[in-house]
């Protein structure tokens, strides 16, 4: 048996837990990813020598080294977690075999008919030195140099079934554990049911084949077989889980994963406060596409801090729906940078969108209906160090939730910035409406900018409830409001001021009371 070249690349450096190159760093080497796997010690340096473990130089570049007889793969571990290495020569040796005589026949024959067989110009495709396939000799609808990233959980090495019945936690997690920074991990269409929380390390993309962002006739549970689903004894924790947090598992600063095209349903869970997406501590620049969080019994996507007081931040969520769970929507807190795009909250029976503190968030074309409490609740002490920023909202609308379609009551010295809300039909109270609800509710102490607004009444689709909201925009203990170019129609006042506010002014708004169109007038 011969032993393989691995290492003395650019690309093979210690890192720390932060990404960063560590000189000097001291690392084993380990036959697999998973704590079962054994430590391996049968190396031997570029000479020859024997040697144990692995020492980077001082760039943090490790050195060329043999790998243990006939092994093609290995796991390094410089202390933030194993990182699986391929030996150097496996695409030399296959060149090697290919170059050699065929024992069974002609060499040009055998090309030949693979050619005929495979369509392929060249014949059989090779690696290079890199163990990939050379992108000239990929398919030309999917030429990547990345597709050996993609990990299938329903490949054999990992067996997730996705029939709804079998438990396929172990065989996901083991997908993505091995997937490494970079790598894909792919659920084709299938019912993916899992008893425990999926945990993602830095750096994966778990991508489903589909999400379905509206609930319809046709459209849900076994008809539309392409989520994962949680099983009905996960009653606690969260459904995936992303962790920053020096906690001996995980690392202190953590990010970069990737959800697209990804259903969660908790529909099978009837008791309990599951979660759907939970991450907590040092977590940055998440992005989810095309994800839909479904019938949670607790929050759909949810955040917290870890033992330092640090929070995730700097997010990216793009037409993600989270659809009828039981508590909250979407509950942020400290989420800098934080950024939504057609995000839609729906049916949750407390408040859709919660945001706290989560200075330079920019909401643009979001959503949030039917809703059991606040459409979006903008609250808590907005800035925490000098400088710190508040938020954008644009193009954002609400409709017949159950208390505010959007409040505020945040304190800070940055403006919030409103631009074309759009509030109907809130304030439903359960029905009865009245409530003293609006359609935009400034109870807030920092400024409060609104240009274009609309807030209408009316009923439910079924018409069995009262006319909401009670008032188009309602101010308490407000200070430095304005707002500009308005229409606010409401079934007893357009605007409704109690308390001391300060600095309030609404510019060419128009106010309609009740039904009558004969009491419109215009406030400037």
């Amino acid at each position: 048996m011969a032993r393989n070249l691995f290492g003395g690349s650019a690309s093979d450096v210690a890192e720390d837990a932060s990404g960063a190159r560590v000189p000097g760093a001291t690392g084993t080497v380990w036959n697999g990813p998973t704590a079962g796997a054994t430590r391996i010690t049968d190396l031997t340096d570029a000479d020859g020598a024997p040697i144990t473990q692995l020492v980077a130089d001082g760039r943090g570049v490790l050195p060329a080294f043999y790998g243990p007889d006939a092994a093609e793969r290995v796991w390094v571990d410089f202390g933030a977690g194993r990182v699986s290495m391929l030996s150097v020569t496996v695409g030399e040796r296959l060149d090697e075999h290919v170059s050699a005589s065929d024992p069974h026949g002609s060499k040009a024959a055998v090309l030949a008919e693979l050619a005929a067989q495979r369509g392929a110009a060249n014949g059989l495709a090779t690696l290079d030195v890199y163990g990939l396939i050379p992108e000239d000799q990929l398919p030309t609808v999917a030429k990547s140099p990345t597709m050996a990233d993609w990990i299938n959980v329903k490949a054999e090495a990992y067996g997730a079934l996705g029939d709804g019945v079998a438990d396929d936690t172990a065989a996901i997690q083991q997908a993505i554990n091995a997937a490494g920074i970079g790598g894909i991990v792919y659920l084709p269409k299938g019912v993916y049911r899992i008893s425990k929380t999926l945990d993602l390390p830095r750096g994966v993309t778990l991508q489903g084949s589909h999400s379905n962002l509206m609930i319809g006739p046709g459209m849900v549970d076994e008809e539309f077989p392409c989520y994962i689903q949680a099983a009905p004894t996960m009653t606690t924790g969260s459904m995936i889980q992303i962790i920053g947090d020096a906690d001996g598992t995980h690392p202190a600063i953590n990010g970069e994963q990737r959800l697209f095209n990804l259903m969660l349903d908790g529909s099978a869970v009837t008791t309990g406060n599951l979660d759907g997406i939970y991450a907590k501590g040092n977590v940055q620049n998440i992005v989810m596409r095309d994800v839909c969080v479904r019938k949670m019994p607790n929050n759909g996507i949810i955040t917290g801090s870890n033992v330092a007081g640090e929070w995730p931040y700097s997010w990216r969520l793009h037409s993600v729906m989270v659809d009828n769970c039981k508590a909250n929507g979407i509950v942020f807190e400290r989420q800098t940078d934080l950024t939504m795009i057609d995000v839609q909250v729906i049916g949750c029976w407390a408040t859709g969108v919660r945001l706290s503190n989560s200075a330079n968030t920019i909401l643009e074309t979001c959503r949030v209906e039917w809703c059991g409490g606040y459409g979006f609740h903008l609250t808590g002490a907005w800035g925490n160090w000098p400088g710190s920023g508040s938020m954008t909202m644009s193009a954002c609308s609400t409709d017949r939730n159950g208390w505010d379609g959007v409040r505020i009551d945040a304190t800070g010295n940055a403006p919030f910035l409103i631009n074309a809300l759009n509030c109907r039909r809130d304030g439903r109270n359960g029905g009865p409406g009245g409530g003293g609800y609006a359609g935009l509710a400034l109870l807030n102490r920092a400024p409060v900018v609104v240009t274009g607004l609309g807030c209408y009444v009316g009923t439910d689709d079924g018409g069995t409830a009262n006319t909401s909201p009670q008032y188009g925009v309602r101010l308490k203990g407000a200070r430095d409001v304005t707002v500009v170019g308005a229409y606010l129609h409401a079934l007893t006042a357009g605007i409704q001021e109690e308390g001391t506010n300060e600095r309030v002014e609404f510019l060419a708004t128009t106010t309609v009371a009740g039904n009558n169109y004969a009491e419109d007038r215009v406030q400037t």
